[in-house]
């Protein structure tokens, strides 16, 4: 189940409107119809974490390992970063279908992936860094 679909579902358990379950998250009402609706993706892991703190469930239970990893994408770099880690997250995907890994195996290729990406990243950022006389 996708993110959009699980925080739907706690909403309407708790009987809240979206208004309401807005207000309690600190948001407007459009941000979660988008949040619903799947149409956008919170900015930064600390909505997800208000969401696990305001109604007592840990963070693990709204978001798989893929949304984690996108959200943590769109939080440091933003849209060009989030579309990057959600093209690698669907190629990985490709690699895992009709495959016969195990379920260990296919989390350790993920989680090298995610290692690789970050790395990358990591490095590019330094690199830029030299090249403007920043380091």
């Amino acid at each position: 189940m996708a993110f959009s679909d699980r925080l739907k579902e706690l909403r309407q358990r708790e009987n809240m409107t979206q208004a309401e379950f807005a207000a309690a998250l600190g948001v407007t009402s459009r941000a979660i119809i988008y949040y619903e609706t799947g149409q956008r993706i919170p900015k930064d892991m600390v909505f997800y974490k208000k969401v696990s703190e305001q109604f007592k469930m840990p963070l693990e239970s709204l978001l798989n390992e893929r949304e984690e990893f996108v959200a943590n994408a769109y939080a440091e770099g933003g849209v060009v970063e989030m579309r990057k880690a959600e093209a690698l997250v669907a190629e990985a995907g490709a690699l895992f279908a009709g495959g016969s890994l195990s379920d260990e195996d296919k989390d350790a290729v993920f989680y090298a992936l995610q290692e690789a990406y970050w790395f990358a990243k990591t490095e590019n950022k330094k690199k830029y860094a030299k090249k403007r006389g920043k380091q």
